[in-house]
């Protein structure tokens, strides 16, 4: 079997830099969602709902300390249902990375690959994706861990210095606030804490549980201290009209990065070299996870071989999908499904397990 454990710190890694890749793949929704500069307050709102089930979710799971959310719900619900949520979290982790790979792979072919075959890049990922997943648990935070320090550090500190020349005033109006837009758009920036779903299965792993409650928030502040970060470094650096054109705000960020003693001609392909690392970061980790939900939905006691099953229904689903910039309308409507379960599910676990509390006492 996989080796299980791993420190909160190195979950926090894993949820932090998952959270992030969706936030990036989520922005040009928030962006054209909200009539303003003010979709930031959507990620502030989205923030307090998730914190505010941090603390119940997490007692839950300590309880159930060897469980992720699927073995939690057979100890509580009935088994049908414990199934059917399984099998949601099996299609939310697929659906999601064949989307994650089909952003990925035309930002490569975009900006490096240019007369490669898309589909070529994509059966690439896979499998050198599914060879770091079958390593387990430990290899994949470990690499989670340094890749939060070499790659997405740095990516981070790239995109901030593309603010350098960049009209400030763009963050305004404030007032008056598009307050529909706000509300609708709260479910996709739900969507980009990513990290979220990752935890109900990551927190099974970790073997100190007593800073998993302090730390998971952290991840919730960290994410959206992040998330707001880039918005409003987009907003600043393009203004509403343009920015909400953009299929990629970042890649467009970085073609205009101007830092002073930089040896490098195009920031934008190094740039795109510590992406490349983050998001491959997560497509091993969504893989790894993946095996976990069938693992525990079938109650087997396999050992990687559903990370295997994967590649051929991952390709086939991120090949067929068509480019982003015809699908991103179509994202939102999945994203508002996604976000509601994903907050739906852990707050029934949360009832499920008071009600299960007060009944033994």
């Amino acid at each position: 079997m996989f080796e299980k454990g791993i420190t909160p710190y190195q979950n926090v890694s894993i949820l932090i830099l998952v959270s992030f890749a969706f936030q990036t793949l989520m922005m040009p929704i928030i962006l054209s969602e909200v009539d303003g500069p003010v979709g930031w307050l959507s990620i502030i709102i989205g923030a307090i709902i998730l914190i505010l089930t941090i603390k119940p979710i997490n007692k839950i799971m300590d309880d159930y300390k060897e469980d992720t959310i699927v073995g939690i719900s057979s100890h509580l619900l009935p088994k049908y249902i414990a199934k059917s949520i399984g099998l949601y979290y099996i299609i939310l982790f697929i659906v999601a990375n064949s989307l994650l790979m089909k952003d990925f792979a035309e930002q490569i072919k975009l900006l490096m690959l240019f007369k490669t075959p898309i589909s070529f890049i994509i059966i690439t990922i896979l499998l050198t994706a599914s060879y770091a997943a079958k390593k387990g648990i430990q290899t994949i935070s470990e690499i989670a861990h340094i890749t939060v320090l070499i790659a997405l550090i740095p990516y981070l500190a790239v995109i901030i210095f593309s603010a350098y020349y960049s009209n400030y005033t763009n963050v305004f109006p404030i007032y008056p606030v598009d307050i529909e837009g706000v509300v609708k758009s709260i479910p996709n920036t739900l969507f980009g804490f990513f990290g979220y779903a990752i935890l109900m299965f990551s927190n099974s792993h970790v073997s100190k549980t007593e800073k998993n409650m302090l730390l998971n928030k952290k991840f919730i502040i960290i994410s959206m201290a992040i998330y707001i970060g880039c918005y409003i470094l987009i907003i600043i650096k393009f203004g509403m009209e343009e920015a909400v054109n953009l299929v990629w705000p970042f890649l467009s960020v970085m073609k205009f990065v101007n830092i002073p003693g930089f040896f490098f001609e195009s920031t934008e392909i190094v740039g795109m070299s510590f992406q490349i690392i983050v998001t491959f970061s997560c497509v091993c980790i969504l893989m790894y996870f993946t095996n976990l939900a069938i693992q525990e939905t079938l109650e087997t006691k396999e050992n990687g071989y559903f990370i295997f099953i994967q590649i051929p229904i991952l390709y086939i689903m991120a090949a067929a999908l068509p480019g982003m910039y015809m699908l991103y309308p179509y994202v939102k409507i999945p994203a508002y499904v996604f976000s509601g379960l994903n907050l739906l599910i852990p707050i029934l676990i949360i009832f499920k397990g008071k009600k299960k509390g007060k009944a033994r006492n």
